[in-house]
């Protein structure tokens, strides 16, 4: 990269308005023991995004929003054709959530930004401020809706199997606020219309506090194989049935449970690839206290950093559930959520906030990301970077998810200068 233009000392992000911004969206979908849920395409998430553009506004930025909802704030360049600089997240959260997990890279790139317009600094490509929809599998078991869609990574079938816990289905919302299957397969973006993505975010693990370091520069983002494991056993009187005559499917979910744990901490510190895996969800049927579970349905996350350690750990897990269900005589069924590839992260971005930290003094850990993000999405079209915050105790998708303001601020001063800087450079 050529550097045509240096970045501005004296100009600095107003923390006290970020903090601001950041704290109102942080009200909308606050619960008991200031639990946060704003799940899409709620009420609450709506609201939130209806506050972004409002500030949006307040900042007067060009302001476009496709047809699933993504919302993209625009500051021209001396080039307004060029290709531009996107950068934010989402405002979705898990079910009772923190306040930070999106929401700082969203309002983190806006308050940049502002900055950005209101010094009068220039720039040759235009700088964006984009707020994904749907980042979360909260909802529909679909995680980063809103930039896969932007990246063509959907498929109609992808959306036709994704239902929410009521039994309502993702089409069924589509339709509803008017989104069909045509619209969406108009928001890919065309590559030659971006020039990087650049992601501020909380860490959501707790390395950076445990090595007492301020920023995070990520290298690669872990990805998921995600499925259900279905047991299939008989439903009978709890009071009735001999225990050895039983075919319980809960009995073969917790054999699985315990197989899912065992075998990825026998992966968590492989060098080919740390591995962790959850069973998040389960369904029980009859679900009584008097009735021997006759099926049960298991949502099971497998991640790593690398395609090999997260597919064979599993491919373990699916044949472990087969082994058990043959054991016990009982049905097992193994159906297909989501797969995705770990993705590395442009080294060229990672260099160019890397110069301002080593210029600046920050003390920083180049490092993976064991999360999912849109980052991950935009990866695939546009070069793409991510800045990583300190998370409190590592603590994450929980009430107790926190951010210094500090770290907060100064994430977004590194992201305003690192937008500069690519903004101005050729690649």
């Amino acid at each position: 990269m050529t550097i045509i233009s240096t970045v501005p000392t004296t100009a600095r992000i107003n923390q006290r308005r970020l903090m601001r911004d950041l704290n109102a969206i942080g009200r909308i979908g606050i619960g008991d023991h200031g639990a946060v849920t704003r799940l899409v395409f709620s009420i609450k998430e709506l609201r939130s995004r209806q506050l972004l553009i409002h500030l949006m506004r307040q900042a007067k930025l060009n302001i476009h929003i496709d047809a699933i909802g993504n919302i993209f704030g625009r500051l021209n360049g001396h080039d307004p054709k060029a290709p531009a600089v996107l950068a934010g997240s989402h405002l979705d959260t898990v079910i009772h959530g923190g306040k930070y997990d999106g929401p700082v890279g969203v309002i983190g790139a806006l308050e940049a930004v502002r900055t950005v317009s209101e010094n009068r600094i220039p720039l040759r490509s235009p700088v964006e401020v984009v707020c994904f929809v749907g980042e979360e599998s909260s909802r529909f078991g679909f995680s980063t809706l809103g930039s896969s869609l932007l990246a063509g990574e959907v498929r109609a079938k992808d959306l036709a199997n994704a239902v929410d816990p009521q039994g309502t289905k993702l089409e069924y919302v589509l339709a509803s606020l008017g989104i069909t299957q045509r619209n969406l397969t108009s928001l890919k973006r065309a590559p030659k219309s971006l020039k990087a993505y650049l992601e501020l975010h909380i860490e959501q693990g707790p390395i950076l506090e445990a090595k007492g370091k301020r920023i995070g520069l990520v290298t690669s983002i872990a990805a998921p194989s995600r499925f259900k494991v279905i047991f299939k056993g008989r439903a009978d009187h709890s009071g009735t049935t001999p225990m050895e005559m039983r075919k319980d499917a809960l009995v073969a979910s917790a054999q699985l449970i315990e197989y899912v744990e065992k075998v990825c901490r026998k992966f968590s510190s492989m060098e080919k690839g740390r591995v962790v895996g959850t069973v998040g969800a389960m369904k029980i049927e009859p679900g009584v206290i008097n009735a021997v579970p006759g099926k049960t349905e298991l949502s099971i996350d497998i991640r790593s950093t690398t395609a090999w350690s997260k597919d064979r750990v599993a491919r373990m897990v699916k044949r472990r559930a087969q082994e058990i269900a043959r054991r016990r005589g009982i049905g097992c069924e193994i159906l297909p959520i989501r797969e995705e590839n770990p993705v590395p992260l442009d080294k060229r971005l990672l260099r160019v906030t890397q110069a301002i930290c080593d210029q600046k003094g920050i003390d920083y850990e180049i490092m993976p990301s064991g999360a999912g993000h849109d980052a991950m999405q935009m990866a695939k079209i546009t070069p793409a970077g991510m800045i990583f915050i300190p998370s409190l105790r590592g603590i994450s998708h929980n009430p107790l998810e926190w951010s210094a303001p500090d770290d907060i601020g100064l994430g977004s001063q590194l992201l305003m200068e690192t937008m500069i800087r690519v903004a101005n450079e050729k690649f």
